[in-house]
């Protein structure tokens, strides 16, 4: 049955490209900065557990945990070191098109130093669930993928019950849309921007750790992956992770459709096209207006 498992493979894709888009917007929302870097954090999980379990020679569970302690670290201090005087110096730099180049810069740099270390070659995590495809009747289910679904149905989930039923996440929604106001009482804006900040780079990385054995990586990889979440938060206008998550899984299967029915190799150009179209049609339903006039 091609059609369901076009769907199924289309739904694994789409919950990548989701919880990136929702990487993207719920750290926009306490910061007011897009990043366009969250897909090469991912890269690096994927590329980093490879190189440090194949050529290193460490066990699986020891290379996972060095390479999220690796992005923890340098995401931490890339906050320190670059956004807390971006935005918390004596003249923070305000407006999406200037902070934008921040994670923009960060992309490049993330890239070229995946290129140094680690080759231009496809790599790819080993896989944490081996073995054979699953089936039921007709359909085929790739390990990879199922954990794929958990991943994103579990991380998923958790984001969306701490911002709607915890304190805290009241205040990351505060620290978005008022920094100000949030601080005069008594939010500490700055804390939980580096700590949203902090935990969707290791996310990403998690995510391109279990993905990774289905599709592979390049130093390259993240760049495209942060392009496809990116479009996919902008449909949520970059402030409601819960339509960004839908349409990540909607372009998921719409390119999985494509490449199975249209043309693998001009699939991705096809759907790109219908996405933009989308976008003149019907910008202010889509929430691009918002986006861009904030």
């Amino acid at each position: 049955m091609k059609f369901g498992n076009l769907i199924i493979a289309g739904i694994v894709t789409g919950s990548i490209y989701a919880m990136f888009a929702v990487c993207v917007s719920v750290w926009y929302r306490v910061s007011n900065i897009l990043n366009l870097a969250v897909g090469d954090f991912a890269m690096v999980g994927a590329l980093g557990v490879d190189n440090l379990y194949r050529v290193k020679g460490l066990p699986l569970p020891a290379a996972i945990i060095t390479t999220l302690v690796v992005v923890a670290v340098f995401a931490y201090a890339y906050d320190q070191v670059v956004l807390r005087f971006a935005q918390d110096g004596k003249r923070p730099i305000e407006g999406i098109v200037v902070t934008f180049f921040f994670t923009f810069a960060l992309s490049f740099f993330i890239d070229g130093v995946a290129k140094m270390l680690f080759g231009t070659d496809v790599h790819a995590a080993p896989a944490l669930w081996s073995g054979p495809s699953l089936t039921l009747g007709s359909l085929n289910f790739e390990r990879a993928g199922i954990l794929v679904l958990a991943c994103a149905v579990i991380i998923g989930g958790a984001f969306w019950v701490y911002i709607r039923f915890t304190l805290g996440g009241k205040a990351l929604e505060a620290s978005g849309e008022n920094s100000i106001g949030a601080r005069i009482v008594g939010i500490d804006t700055r804390q939980y921007r580096r700590l949203i900040f902090i935990a969707t780079a290791v996310i990403a990385a998690v995510f391109g750790i279990v993905e990774s054995p289905i599709t592979g990586y390049t130093y390259l990889s993240g760049a495209t992956i942060s392009l496809t979440g990116f479009i996919a938060a902008a449909y949520g206008g970059f402030r409601k992770p819960g339509r960004a998550l839908l349409a990540g899984l909607f372009i998921g299967v719409l390119e999985a459709l494509l490449g199975g029915y249209v043309s693998a190799e001009y699939g991705d150009t096809v759907m790109y096209a219908i996405l933009a179209a989308l976008i003149l049609a019907w910008p202010r339903g889509l929430g691009f207006e918002s986006a861009v006039t904030g």
